[in-house]
C-alpha cells in the first residue's frame, strides 16, 4: 500500500474536486493519507476530513508562520483534539527563518511548547524546517523529542544533516523534489537506511516530475516511489513496503512484525540463514538496534532449521515472480555449511539459480576447502571483501579470528573463481574503504568480477 504521509487536502485548490482527487489516489494504490493542519482553521478542516473519509488521518499543530497567534485557548484546543483516535501526530511545527512571518523568538517558544505537548500525549512530531536547521536540531534535542520521534517533512539537507536527524531517531519525508533535476535529495535518499524514510506529497505543493508546475495530489506519490526505487536499485514494491512499515510503526505504533526467514527483494527470494557473524564490521547494519530491511523484520532470535528455510522459500516461490534464490542473512551463512547445503539440495529442484552471499570465511571456519561442496549446488557466490590488505581488513571488518583472516578470504576467492560458479566480489563505498585497491586486487584474480555496493547510513546504537 502507498501512503501519503503529508497532505493538505483542506486547501482551496481541492475545494471543487476532492472526491475525484481521492478516487484517483485509491486507483493509484494510495490507502492512507495523513492530512496536516497548521493553523486554527486548517486544524478544524483536517478533523472534518478525517470524519468524512476513512483513509484520511490527521496531524495537527501550529506552523511557525502562525506562531504569533499562539494562545492558551489554542493550546487547550490542540490538547483536546490530540485525544482523538484518528489524530496521529502533532505538526507541522518547527521554525521558518526564510520568510520570518513570526518573530524568531516566538517561533522558538511555540515550537518548544508544542514539543512538550507531543511528549506529554506521546505523539510523534511532524517538523517544518527552513533555513533553521541548527536551531531545530538543538531544540528537538533539548526538549527530549527523541522520546516520541517524528518526521522531518520535506527534508532538503545533505548527508551531514541527515546523520543528525537520524541520531534523534526521526524519519525523513521524501516527496516531489526527489524527481527534480537539480535536487541534491537523490544523493541523500540513496544513502538512507530502508527503515528511515516515508513518502509524501505536501500537496498541493511540490508536485513531482512530470507534473511539476501543476497542482500536486496524493496519487502522485507513486512517482516519488518510482524514483526512489530507481535511485536505490530495488523494485517499487520494495519502496512501497518499506515506507508503509515505517509509517505504521511511527504513526500507528505497530511494532509486532513477524521475523522473516524468506523474503522477496528485487524480485528474488532471499533466505535469512543466520544472524551470527565471524566479522564485526564497523559499517554493518547488524549492529543497529532494529534490523528491518525494506519492511521485513530480519531479527532472528534463533537460526532457522533446514525445514523452516525450505518451507519458507517454497511458500514464497510458489507465489511467483522470483528469479533467483539468495542465501544470505546478517551473519555468515557458511558457518551453517551442512544446513545450507541441505537446503540448497532441496531448493535446487525448483529450477531457480542459487546464489550464496558470504564474507568468504567458509574455508577458515571448517579448516578445509569447501568450494567443491558449494559448486555442486550454487550457480553464483558473492564475496564481500571491503578491504585490500590485512591491516585494513582487521581495522574495518574486525574478524573474530584476527589479522590472518584476510589471506583466507583471498584464497577462498581464488578457489571460487576457478570453480564452475560465477564469482562476484564486492566492496562497500564506505569512506574508509579503498575501492580502487580492492578492485585492483580482485581484477588480478582470474575469473573473479568486481562491483561496488552502496553504503547506507546508520544511526548510533542506543
Amino acid at each position: 500500500m502507498l501512503i501519503d504521509s503529508h497532505a493538505h487536502l483542506n486547501m482551496d485548490p481541492f475545494r471543487d474536486d476532492l472526491d475525484r482527487v481521492l478516487e484517483r489516489a485509491r486507483a493509484a494504490g494510495v490507502g492512507e493519507i495523513l492530512n496536516v493542519g497548521y493553523d486554527p482553521r486548517s486544524i478544524g478542516e483536517t478533523i472534518a476530513l478525517t470524519e468524512r473519509y476513512g483513509e484520511v488521518y490527521a496531524a495537527i499543530g501550529i506552523h511557525p508562520h502562525e506562531a504569533k497567534h499562539w494562545s492558551d485557548e489554542l493550546e487547550k484546543k490542540i490538547k483536546q483534539l490530540l485525544l482523538r483516535k484518528k489524530v496521529l501526530a502533532l505538526g507541522e511545527i518547527g521554525l521558518d527563518f526564510y520568510r520570518d512571518l513570526s518573530p524568531r523568538d516566538v517561533q522558538r517558544d511555540v515550537f518548544r511548547r508544542q514539543i512538550g505537548i507531543a511528549c506529554y500525549f506521546d505523539k510523534p512530531i511532524v517538523v517544518h524546517c527552513r533555513d533553521a536547521f541548527r536551531d531545530v536540531i538543538d531544540i528537538l534535542r533539548s526538549e527530549g523529542a527523541m522520546s516520541v520521534g517524528g518526521i522531518f517533512h520535506a527534508f532538503s539537507g545533505g548527508i551531514e544533516e541527515a546523520l543528525e536527524v537520524m541520531e534523534l531517531g526521526f524519519l525523513f519525508g521524501i516527496g516531489g523534489p526527489l524527481t527534480y533535476r537539480k535536487s541534491r535529495l537523490p544523493d541523500v535518499a540513496a544513502r538512507l537506511p530502508s527503515s528511515a524514510f516515508l513518502l509524501e506529497t505536501d500537496c498541493p505543493y511540490l508536485p513531482p516530475v512530470p507534473y511539476r508546475g501543476k497542482r500536486n495530489e496524493p496519487a502522485y506519490v507513486r512517482f516519488t516511489a518510482e524514483k526512489m526505487a530507481e535511485i536505490r536499485g530495488v523494485s517499487v514494491e520494495d519502496i512501497e513496503r518499506a515506507a508503509e512499515v515505517n509509517y505504521r510503526t511511527l504513526l500507528h505504533g505497530i511494532r509486532d512484525y513477524p521475523t522473516r526467514i524468506a523474503y522477496r527483494l528485487r524480485n528474488n527470494c532471499y533466505l535469512n540463514v543466520t544472524g551470527i557473524c565471524t566479522n564485526n564490521c564497523i559499517f554493518c547494519s547488524r549492529l543497529r538496534t532494529v534490523n528491518f530491511l525494506y519492511g521485513y523484520n530480519l531479527n532472528l532470535v534463533t537460526d532457522p532449521t533446514v525445514d523452516e528455510m525450505i518451507d519458507a522459500a517454497r511458500g514464497l516461490i510458489g507465489s511467483g515472480g522470483c528469479g533467483e534464490i539468495v542465501f544470505c542473512g546478517y551473519g555468515e551463512p557458511t558457518a551453517r555449511l551442512k544446513e545450507i547445503l541441505d537446503v540448497a539440495a532441496e531448493l535446487g529442484t525448483t529450477g531457480l539459480p542459487l546464489r550464496l552471499n558470504t564474507n568468504g570465511h567458509g574455508n577458515m571456519i571448517h579448516g578445509r576447502n569447501i568450494v567443491p561442496e558449494l559448486e555442486r549446488h550454487f550457480a553464483t557466490v558473492s564475496v564481500s571483501l571491503n578491504a585490500p590488505d590485512r591491516y585494513t581488513y582487521r581495522e574495518l571488518c574486525r574478524p573474530d579470528a584476527g589479522e590472518g583472516v584476510f589471506d583466507s578470504v583471498v584464497d577462498f576467492i581464488r578457489k571460487a573463481a576457478a570453480s564452475r560458479m560465477k564469482c562476484m566480489v564486492t566492496a562497500l563505498d564506505y569512506p574508509e574503504v579503498d575501492i580502487e585497491r580492492c578492485g585492483a586486487l580482485v581484477r588480478s584474480i582470474p575469473g573473479a568480477t568486481f562491483s561496488v555496493r552502496r553504503y547506507h547510513l546508520s544511526s548510533p546504537v542506543i
